[in-house]
């Protein structure tokens, strides 16, 4: 029973996974990015200094407009310099929609104020995926700087550069801190799209050594963000606690750098938004909450989206000062820098509206209306001649202790305010005490550039702070654009739900509001349990009628343990669409979300009722565990084929002779699963966290789906071998022949081993370990085809030697009846004759060279690196060379043996080779599942454990 519920529980989540990489790849939101146009054609003048012979592959080039390209060396720069460093693949001409946006900006202004775009040229280089290149491009970079700064020796003021870094190109800046002399001439690095937290693939150790570097000498000068148990970012104050990180010390030479990170969101299927914000940001922002931006970009798009784009540049534009000379520079007051990047990329400061005087307004061309209701709107289509005073009463509703103010074309001369209201001789209204309220607004996505502003006011904390206030109210000053509010007085108590996420087996849906009142225009849903990255929960609202057209729900989702991770979302078509709700990083471990749980926020249409609903949504879930998890795949299936291995050689003491041929011999298994239940316990000892990491441990839930994946996918791999065994057995191997590889390698392979290996090991020294794995994964392949094709012609020939036989006494015994024979013993020495010795066994051979083939495909992109620069293995290590060489080695030395003997009296030896093979599967579970390049290390070593085995156990043999 045990053993069929296990066997539908891996199918289900090998299913689901594959399933989940089909739709997050294909079910995404479309893209609401602008493009970005230019009005003259772009020309990058290339900048030659010295150092462009070290780097021959590298450039440096300034940006510009215009048929006529200019002459750099003779140019004089007046604008503020900012380099934009491209990421992992990257070009230098992506720099374009930023540059252009900037130059047309800087004609339309009356200031002067300008900026001079500089843009490097990596050759395009795979830069997150090999790590060679990372040290030299960081150095490269820090050359530019010099560069760029000595074009600006006329003024004194420009000593500061700002770095944009797109992808990779944020952590090459961020590495740049490493050092004190070049962090002198950083002013801010503004990170976009970058996996700067850590990396995405860790395939080579200089890639882990690197963020490490980095780890470790900026944390000696900047501290890093600490949550605990009661962290909340979710209240209107904690936006400011991330700028309280910059420094431990006044004096480090880090104090006035300024890093903004910046994440793409839903969109960005490469870097997910957990892997974009450094932890020693001092203000991050996904696109989706970032004022003017409103939306979700994926890696690409997001440097040349226009919203995006736009933000940016103000930014620049407004911590840029210029000089009596007309240069201009960066300034280097790090508050007002602050302020202003919080005023750009987290609450806008254009609802800080203007300060009105009622009492002199409020006489002239003033109506004044006071409202009882507790639900009401008033429409101004056409503008309105005059002010407008709506007054709010705070005493008329004792139940109803919350006033939401929805207000759209909220104007600069707008103002919120409570007073003590008055008649006065003419029985007028008059104000009396009046405070501002304005800085309650907040600004919302709009469509159609229809700005929605709402407030949310506490009307006990109003009257309890001011005694004698009577009303809130809003002045609209006299305009002819047409105007929009809505007023919504409501009891929290019918508001503000909280519900628990369901478990993964409930599927039905649970009905939240089963209808909304007419002019509803907030709901605040609290949601508990939602403590990992990958459960998700779809929530939707349907409307159910309508009194209009069918307007846009605006969602808004904080976390409260996820600084500058708030989520704003516009549901077009609420009928249509639905809102996934997942975070994008685990809650710290102990973290009371019950006291801090996640929030959402639901701006509804007032025209219109709804139905609130929701359900756990199983296929965004397997999704995210797809899109998250995917890079443990390779850990896995090692594990998987390892622990096939270890099955198979702990089989090699018995007598049978006949298993090694089955083509799917070993590979119907599911006891790989109680691996992960032990390591899972396992890592808790032997792993240790890093000090930065809060988040709390995963569950079991994404390993088993994985290591589920991972057996299915075994079982399709040795099918897809053995395809090609049978199909090259049957004459593919005369389509090699053109290649010359079995008619010249294959017999060296085959006859002289070791000779092989030398040729190989010479052919990874003169190329690259990958290379030398490739062909050694081809010949491999040809050498079992051969063995297959040998053992097909000898069981053949034996199976009709012993139909012969058997043939052969039915006739004797018709002849002579009196003579008894024993043909059945007869057919069973014949039989025998068929063993798995060597080559023949070969179920065990397909494991190894499943093995070496993921080994190959770990360190492909070394093979990617060697193809597009060949020097580079010789300018730097290869991290393959020594796995690689170990791998061959051994596998040459098999080879020469014969390998597997069947030592039938060596059962000890199989036993404790086993036990050493299922703890190297376990390592590939606890040690390599995001430090990828680690599985090398087992791979060669199991290799030297099953040579080692072979080499005792025939020595065993011949001595015994």
């Amino acid at each position: 029973m045990l053993k069929h519920f296990l066997v539908v529980i891996i199918a289900i989540a090998a299913f689901g996974f594959l399933y989940g990489i089909y739709n997050y790849n294909v079910e995404i939101e479309s893209n609401a990015c602008q493009m970005t146009y230019m009005f003259a054609p772009p020309q990058f003048s290339r900048i030659n200094f010295d150092a462009n012979a070290k780097f021959p592959h590298y450039g440096l080039y300034y940006y510009n407009e215009g048929r006529m390209p200019i002459d750099v060396h003779t140019t004089e720069f007046k604008g503020a310099p900012v380099i934009f460093v491209p990421g992992n693949g990257g070009s230098y001409k992506q720099v374009r929609s930023m540059a252009s946006v900037a130059l047309t900006k800087a004609r339309d202004s009356a200031t002067g104020i300008h900026l001079d775009y500089y843009t490097i040229d990596y050759n395009e280089e795979l830069s997150a995926l090999y790590g060679d290149y990372l040290e030299r491009q960081t150095l490269f970079l820090k050359t530019c700087m010099k560069i760029v700064l000595k074009l600006y020796k006329n003024t004194e003021h420009v000593g500061k550069i700002v770095l944009i870094g797109h992808s990779m190109g944020a952590v090459i800046s961020q590495a740049v801190l490493r050092d004190p002399e070049f962090a002198e001439y950083i002013n801010t690095i503004i990170s976009i799209s970058s996996p700067i937290n850590k990396p995405i693939l860790i395939l080579d150790e200089k890639i882990d050594t690197f963020y490490k570097s980095i780890n470790k000498n900026v944390s000696v000068c900047r501290s890093s963000l600490k949550l605990n148990k009661n962290s909340n970012f979710c209240c209107a104050t904690c936006n400011r606690l991330l700028l309280s990180n910059h420094t431990n010390h006044v004096g480090h030479y880090l104090k006035n750098v300024l890093l903004i990170t910046i994440g793409g969101g839903n969109r960005d299927l490469l870097v997910p938004p957990a892997f974009t914000m450094s932890k020693f940001s001092d203000i991050h922002a996904m696109t989706m909450s970032i004022p003017k931006v409103w939306l979700s970009c994926d890696h690409l798009s997001v440097v040349w989206c226009l919203q995006l784009v736009q933000v940016i540049n103000r930014y620049m534009f407004d911590i840029s000062a210029s000089d009596k000379q007309t240069f201009v520079y960066f300034i280097k007051d790090r508050r007002r820098r602050e302020q202003t990047a919080l005023n750009h990329f987290v609450k806008s400061n254009e609802m800080q509206l203007k300060e009105i005087d009622i009492e002199q307004e409020g006489k002239h061309n003033s109506v004044w209306r006071e409202d009882t209701l507790k639900v009401f709107s008033k429409a101004f289509k056409e503008g309105s001649r005059s002010n407008f005073i709506q007054l709010i009463p705070l005493r008329k509703h004792k139940k109803h202790t919350k006033l939401y103010i929805d207000v759209t074309q909220l104007e600069f001369g707008d103002f919120l305010f409570g007073c003590t209201v008055k008649p006065n001789v003419n029985e007028n209204l008059f104000c009396q005490n009046k405070v501002s309220l304005s800085h309650h607004f907040q600004l919302l996505p709009s469509m159609k550039n229809k700005m929605r502003s709402v407030a949310i006011l506490d009307i006990n904390n109003l009257k309890n702070t001011y005694v004698n206030w009577t009303h809130v109210g809003l002045f609209a000053r006299a305009s002819r654009k047409p105007k929009l509010y809505n007023i919504d007085i409501h009891n929290p108590a019918e508001r503000n739900i909280v519900f628990k996420l369901p478990r993964w087996s409930t599927f039905q849906k649970i009905i939240l509001v089963n209808e909304t009142k007419q002019g509803t225009l907030y709901y605040k849903l609290s949601i508990l349990g939602v403590e990992e990255t990958f459960p998700t929960i779809e929530l939707r609202i349907v409307p159910l009628s309508c009194m209009g057209d069918l307007n846009s729900i605006i969602i808004k989702m904080c976390i409260p343990w996820a600084p500058g991770f708030t989520k704003y979302q516009i549901i077009r078509d609420p009928s249509a669409e639905v809102f996934y709700v997942n975070v994008p990083v685990s809650s710290p471990i102990g973290y009371n979300s019950s006291m801090n749980p996640i929030s959402l926020e639901i701006y509804l249409d007032p025209l219109c009722r709804y139905q609130i609903s929701y359900k756990f949504s199983i296929v965004t879930t397997m999704s995210r565990v797809a899109q998250q998890f995917l890079h443990w795949l390779p850990s896995h299936l090692t594990a998987v084929i390892l622990i096939i291995l270890k099955n198979q050689i702990s089989q090699l003491h018995e007598e049978s002779s006949t298993k090694g041929v089955r083509p799917y011999y070993g590979y119907f298994q599911y006891a790989s699963l109680y691996l992960i239940t032990g390591c899972r316990v396992l890592s808790k000892f032997l792993t240790q966290r890093d000090g930065n990491e809060s988040g709390r441990g995963l569950s079991i839930y994404p390993a088993v789906i994985i290591h589920s994946t991972a057996i299915v996918l075994s079982i399709l791999l040795v099918f897809s071998v053995w395809t090609i065994v049978i199909l090259n057995a049957y004459g593919l191997s005369k389509l090699i022949n053109w290649f010359l590889l079995k008619s010249v390698l294959l017999p060296i392979a085959d006859t002289f081993p070791i000779l092989f290996a030398a040729f190989m090991i010479s052919l990874a020294i003169k190329t690259c370990g990958a290379v030398a794995l490739t062909v050694t994964c081809v010949l491999y392949l040809l050498l079992i085809s051969n063995a297959y094709s040998d053992y097909l012609e000898n069981w053949l020939f034996k199976t009709a030697v012993s139909l012969h036989a058997k043939v052969w006494s039915i006739y004797e015994k018709r002849n002579r009846s009196n003579t008894t024979t024993d043909t059945s013993s007869d057919i069973t020495n014949l039989m025998s004759l068929i063993r798995c010795d060597g080559m023949d066994n070969f179920s065990f051979h397909i494991s190894l060279f499943i093995l070496i083939t993921i080994m190959a495909g770990l360190n492909s992109m070394t093979f990617v690196a060697w193809v597009k620069d060949r020097s580079i293995i010789s300018r730097g290590s290869d991290p393959s060379l020594l796995p690689t060489a170990v791998v061959i080695s051994s596998l040459s030395v098999l080879w020469h043996l014969k390998a597997p003997k069947k030592i039938f009296s060596f059962r000890i030896g199989y036993k404790i080779a086993s036990l050493l093979i299922y703890m190297g599967a376990a390592a590939c579970i606890i040690y390599c599942q995001e430090a990828l390049y680690k599985l090398n290390y087992v791979i060669a070593g199991t290799f030297v454990l099953i040579t080692a085995l072979e080499l005792l156990g025939q020595a065993y043999k011949k001595y015994s």
